[in-house]
Formats: structure tokens, C-alpha cells, sequence
């Protein structure tokens, strides 16, 4: 009893971990928590926030001062009235500054010093010793080199140092009004600096000029994919993100942007704010159940704080505009990352077999950086630096992921489609064995229908004049003639017989062919005259070999009276259009004999009529006989126009 109960609780206990565990939410917060860990394990101590394990040693400096100059060159420096250093965060204006270090060296090392500046400002060069060291670009206002955002381990030349005392000044150049700070650049030596920070070297330049082609060309690959798909909506934004990332990332690597001061800083702004705003608006495309105005609130935000920049940025400029601005990119931002993550919650809030879990745990990474990201640069005026580095990777693995999904779609619909095919072959299979069945069908039908007339005019015809033949001559009055004239009308019957049994091939043409053919000499030979008259002004009408047979046996039975009954001396066949339907067949058997009688009383068989009669209807025309006002019998046939579609199936099939 103990066992069973506790097998009983350990299947209770696996059951209900097997249940958390399949739940939508256990498998998002397990995805989240692995990718949370492979970014702050893996990629982020590698990646964004590689050190070196031994620090090198830099050199000590003997005095720090800055100050204001009137040209960015060795006149300003020399004019200039340097101070203390202030290693506070304050306002630089518009203008050029300095700072100017001094350091002693026992012995010049061989490979020189190396120089690390961290220094903020959008121009920077630097003069060592009263010896311009380094002059990137152009210095002059209106036509600056944007320099001072990249930052490299820069060698300075033995040539240029001295043993003891040494002067290092940093000229620094604000185009555009803002708060900052010149902390003074470390100084070490260069191979021992260059072999300890030459990863973090090649992630600050190299891998974010590499990330930016490789978002260029990514953006170039989805906006593609938007201007193709049905459905445009994510690989849309998708793009813009992608771009604006690109974008972004490019003001910091061209130096020679054609916009200047204000209007840099402005086209800044208002791209970064727009790649913040695309987050939200991106996810709640993803969720492919897009909420009723949330995207346009989220633009709607955009549109005022884009507004909000441009005013100050472009209009009144003042000496805080860029502060304004980045106030307006850090609160907006914000709320773009708490709409980012609270869509994605509540989306699967409300769609709990969501099953795109990784990606929206790569989409709560990006989140959280960013949040993390303009926090500290709201409230501690602190760069973390973990976007530059994390974003174009995550935005890539969302691009992967989007393309793989399409790609996994597409070889679904592959796989549709076969399944498609191979029903409709198999549909196509049990439709032609359905329309041989149905020809078999026909086809015996057909003889049934040809073994009952058969049968009606044996016993009609052959037997009612062999009966009377044989009556005749029980009462012993079978005078010769009369019984020769009977066997030859017996002999008649049985060759129309014969004759009807034959094929008539399939089309009119063939068929009105051999019923001229065998009837003129019978028609003749029974000593009649046979007139034979076609009105038709082209080919002869395309009817299908069933009632192609119909009509044949209703002309044949119609001559056959006319031989029998008619007692006249001529029989004509006529072909023309029927003069009220021009499109119908019109087919005249008439003779010049003793007419026919309405309902075939006449003189003529009943049986005859009434078979003719039966044809007609099985083939849908029309019969009418009767005596014409010229005298004689008169049989005409017509017979509706055969569909073409229904023709030239048949001639497709044949």
C-alpha cells in the first residue's frame, strides 16, 4: 500500500512538473532566462566589456590644466590662459578648447608611447612637445572632420618625446553646444598598450564598421523581402529598424557628414529616436494581431518628440538644445521599452500557444538593454556602451530568425502543394476510370436499345408477313404469285435489317455517306426513283456517335416505309437548314405516294412511327410526318445544334 501510494504521488509530482513544463509561459521564461544568460556570460564580458586580465602600466602625469582657445593650433595654445583641470560634467559652448598634460620619461621607450583618449568633442588633434603630432582632417567651423567619436590606440613616435619633462596638449573642438567632459588621455607604452587593448581596439572600430555594412546589406535584404511578401507589415518594420540602426551607427564612423553643428545634432536625435519608437511598432507587427491604435500612439509620440528636437535643434537653438534633446531621447525611449515589453506580455497573455518564444526573448534582450541603456544616461549622465556592440547582433538573430521561419513556411506550402497534386492525380485517376465506366454504360445501353428494335421488327416485320405466308397456305390459298411477291418482300426486310446492323461510323459525314450508298441501289432496285439533295452550305454539323446512329436508323426506317407503304414512285432525301432555327439540322425523307395519315394510321406501320419517334426524343431533336400540301408521305428530322465546347472535347479525347 506504502509502494503504491508513493508510485501514486511520484506520478502526481512528474505529471504536474510535465504540465508547468509544457505551459507557454514556463517555456518564455525558460528562453528568456538562457538568453539572458548567454549574452551576460557569453557575448557581453567578450564582446561589449572586454579587459584585459593584467592592467598595463600608464604613465604617471605631473600636472593636468585646460583652457579656452582662440584657434585650434600651436598660436592658441600659446595664447591660451590654461587653468586647474575641472574633472566635472559642465557646458562647453560652441568653440575650441585644451588640455594640456606633462609627464616625465626616464628613457623614450623604442616603440613609443601609446595614447588613449576618452576625452569627448567633435575634433580632436594633438600636439606633443610644441610638435603638431596629429592633424585629422579639417579643424574649421562649417567644414569640421567629425574625429573626436573614434577612438584608437594612436602611436606616438619616439621622434617626438624626450627623456624627462614632456608637454602633451589636446586641442578640442564642441561644433555643437552640449554638456561634457575632457577627462586628460592615458598615456603607456605601445607595444605593452597596443598588445593589451588591441581586442577592445578592433570591437570599438573594426567589428562597429563591420556591423554597419553588414545592417546595410541586411536592410537592402529585408526591404526586399517586404516590397515581395503578402504580408509587409513586420519585414517592413523590420527594415526601418534595420536602417535606422545603420544610420545611427554611421554618424559615429563618418567624419565627413555634410550636416554641421545644429542640423548634425538634430538628423542625430531624431534617427535615434525613430529606431527607439520602431521597437514597440516592430513587435506589435510580430504578433500578427496588431492592436487597434497602438502603433499610431507610438508614432504619435515620435511625431511630438521629433517636434519637440526640431524646435530647439533648428529653431531657437539654444546653448542647451542637445541636452533638451537627449532628455526628450531618454524619457521617450523609456516609454518605447515599457510599450515593447508590455505588448509582448500581453500578447502572450492573450495567445497562450504563442509558440515564437525565442524571439521574443531576444526582443526582452533588446528591451532591457535599452532600458538599462538610457537609464544610466538619464539619471547618472553615464554611457554603459552595451547598444553599440549588442543591438546589430540581436537585430541580425531577429532577421535570421524571420528569414528561417519564411523559409520553413515556404517548404511548407512546397509540401502542401505535393500533397495537393498528388490528390488531384489521384482525383483525375477516379474521374477517367468514372468516364469509362460511363462510356461502357452508354455503350451497352446502346446495344440493348439495338437488340430490342431488332427484336420489335423480326417480330414485326419478318414475323407477321412469314405468318400470313404460313396461314395462307394452311387454308390452301398460297397462290404463287402472291407468295414469291411475299418472300421477296422478306428477303427485303432481312437485307434492311442486315443493313441497319452494320457500323455507320462515327460522324454525320460518314454515316449519311453509307446510308446513300446502300439505300440508292435497294430504293432503285424496288423501282423507285432516288433524289438525293443537300442545301448545306458548308461541312456537315459535328454530332456525337450516338445520335449520329440515332439519325441514321430514323432515316433508314423512314426509307423503309416509304418502300413498304408508300406505293409511290419516287423517294427524295433532303438536307438544308431548318427555315425557323437556321442553326438546327433540318433531314426530309418524302415520297409522292399515298401520304401519310397523323398518328400513322395511313397505310403506314405504327410500330415504324412510334420507333422513329422513340429515337428522336433519345437524342433530343424533333420528328414530324404527315402529308405535305404536294401530296405524297413526308419524314423530317431535325436535330439541334452539338455544343462546340462539347465537340471539341470530344475531338480532344479522341
Amino acid at each position: 500500500m506504502v509502494e503504491e501510494a508513493n508510485a501514486r504521488m511520484s506520478r502526481g509530482a512528474g505529471g504536474t512538473l510535465a504540465r508547468v513544463a509544457a505551459h507557454p509561459w514556463t517555456k518564455l521564461l525558460l528562453a528568456v532566462l538562457a538568453v539572458q544568460a548567454a549574452y551576460w556570460l557569453v557575448f557581453y564580458p567578450n564582446m561589449v566589456r572586454w579587459r584585459p586580465e593584467e592592467r598595463p602600466a600608464f604613465v604617471e602625469l605631473q600636472d593636468v590644466q585646460q583652457a579656452a582657445l582662440a584657434t585650434p593650433d600651436k598660436a592658441g595654445l600659446a595664447g591660451a590662459e590654461f587653468e586647474p583641470f575641472d574633472p566635472s560634467l559642465r557646458m562647453f559652448e560652441k568653440g575650441v578648447y585644451a588640455t594640456r598634460i606633462t609627464f616625465e620619461l626616464d628613457e623614450v621607450p623604442p616603440s613609443g608611447l601609446a595614447l588613449l583618449d576618452n576625452a569627448s568633442g567633435d575634433h580632436i588633434r594633438y600636439v606633443v612637445n610644441g610638435e603638431v603630432f596629429a592633424t585629422p582632417g579639417s579643424a574649421e567651423f562649417g567644414a569640421l572632420t567629425y574625429n573626436g567619436s573614434q577612438k584608437r590606440i594612436m602611436q606616438v613616435a619616439p621622434v617626438f618625446l624626450r627623456e624627462g619633462t614632456n608637454t602633451l596638449d589636446s586641442i578640442i573642438i564642441f561644433d555643437l553646444p552640449r554638456e561634457a567632459d575632457i577627462p586628460p588621455p592615458l598615456l603607456g607604452e605601445y607595444e605593452a598598450i597596443e598588445a593589451a587593448f588591441s581586442w577592445t581596439d578592433f570591437l570599438f572600430n573594426d567589428w562597429r564598421n563591420t556591423m554597419i555594412g553588414v545592417t546595410f546589406t541586411l536592410a537592402l535584404l529585408v526591404g526586399f523581402a517586404a516590397l515581395r511578401a503578402s504580408e509587409r507589415a513586420i519585414p517592413a518594420w523590420l527594415f526601418l529598424l534595420t536602417l535606422s540602426w545603420a544610420l545611427h551607427a554611421l554618424f559615429y564612423r563618418w567624419i565627413d557628414f555634410p550636416l554641421q553643428g545644429f542640423e548634425r545634432g538634430a538628423a542625430y536625435s531624431i534617427i535615434f529616436l525613430f529606431m527607439s519608437a520602431c521597437w514597440p511598432v516592430f513587435v506589435d507587427a510580430w504578433t500578427e494581431k496588431p492592436l487597434r491604435f497602438f502603433r499610431e500612439a507610438i508614432l504619435a509620440l515620435f511625431g511630438i518628440g521629433a517636434a519637440i528636437i526640431g524646435w530647439f535643434m533648428l529653431v531657437s537653438q539654444p546653448i542647451d538644445a542637445f541636452t533638451v534633446s537627449e532628455e526628450v531621447l531618454d524619457q521617450l525611449g523609456l516609454v518605447f521599452v515599457v510599450a515593447t515589453i508590455g505588448r509582448l506580455v500581453w500578447h502572450f497573455l492573450r495567445n497562450p500557444a504563442e509558440d515564437r518564444v525565442w524571439e521574443a526573448a531576444v526582443m526582452i534582450l533588446l528591451a532591457t538593454l535599452i532600458g538599462w541603456f538610457l537609464y544610466n544616461t538619464w539619471v547618472h549622465d553615464t554611457n554603459v556602451g552595451v547598444l553599440p556592440g549588442s543591438q546589430p547582433v540581436l537585430i541580425l538573430a531577429l532577421a535570421v530568425a524571420f528569414f528561417a521561419r519564411r523559409f520553413h513556411l515556404f517548404r511548407s506550402s512546397n509540401e502542401i502543394n505535393r500533397l495537393l497534386q498528388a490528390k488531384l492525380d489521384l482525383r483525375e485517376a477516379e474521374l477517367a476510370e468514372a468516364h469509362e465506366r460511363e462510356k461502357r454504360f452508354v455503350r451497352q445501353q446502346a446495344f440493348g436499345e439495338e437488340r430490342q428494335r431488332i427484336m420489335r421488327d423480326m417480330h414485326d416485320g419478318l414475323g407477321s408477313q412469314l405468318m400470313s405466308m404460313l396461314l395462307a397456305a394452311r387454308r390452301g390459298k398460297a397462290e404463287p404469285d402472291r407468295v414469291a411477291e411475299g418472300l421477296q418482300q422478306v428477303i427485303d426486310e432481312m437485307r434492311l435489317m442486315i443493313d441497319s446492323m452494320d457500323s455507320v461510323g462515327e460522324s454525320l459525314d460518314s454515316a449519311l455517306a453509307s446510308y446513300r450508298n446502300r439505300l440508292q441501289p435497294r430504293i432503285e432496285d424496288a423501282g423507285f426513283k432516288f433524289v438525293w439533295v443537300n442545301r448545306l452550305a458548308g461541312a456537315l454539323p459535328d454530332y456525337p456517335p450516338r445520335k449520329t446512329l440515332q439519325l441514321f436508323r430514323i432515316l433508314q426506317e423512314a426509307v423503309t416505309n416509304a418502300l413498304k407503304h408508300s406505293g409511290g414512285t419516287t423517294i427524295a432525301v433532303m438536307l438544308e437548314p431548318c427555315p425557323e432555327r437556321r442553326d438546327w439540322l433540318c433531314i426530309c425523307v418524302t415520297d409522292d405516294g399515298k401520304g401519310i395519315a397523323q398518328g400513322g394510321r395511313a397505310g403506314r406501320s405504327g410500330h415504324g412511327l412510334e420507333n422513329m419517334r422513340v429515337r428522336a426524343r433519345s437524342i433530343g431533336a424533333e420528328i414530324d410526318y404527315g402529308t405535305p400540301e404536294t401530296g405524297g408521305g413526308s419524314v423530317r428530322v431535325s436535330i439541334p445544334p452539338y455544343p462546340a465546347e462539347e465537340a471539341s472535347d470530344r475531338k480532344a479525347a479522341a
